[in-house]
């Protein structure tokens, strides 16, 4: 949440019961080897974040999929951020 833009990780070389449990070990699904993570702010205000995660018969996200995600994250706080403002939900 504090860094300036969406942040991408992975298992890297790792393999097998290494790979789960670097997965499990952020409390993510044992088959997962790539995230992408990225900030939900809605006027100027951090709401939280938003993870993106693949399966290793899936690609590395790469630039696109950033953009894309950072995309879905402004349409989620936005939707966050005018929930909050409707009687009894603040």
């Amino acid at each position: 949440v504090e860094r300036a833009g969406t942040v991408r990780a992975g298992a890297g070389s790792l393999r097998g019961d290494a790979a789960r449990e670097w997965a499990v070990a952020r409390q993510w699904p044992q088959d997962t080897v790539h995230a992408l993570c990225t900030v939900l702010r809605s006027r100027g205000r951090t709401l939280g974040a938003v993870t993106f995660l693949r399966t290793a018969n899936r690609t590395a996200f790469e630039r696109a999929d950033a953009v894309y995600a950072e995309d879905v994250a402004a349409h989620i706080a936005s939707a966050l951020d005018l929930a909050a403002l409707l009687p009894g939900e603040g």
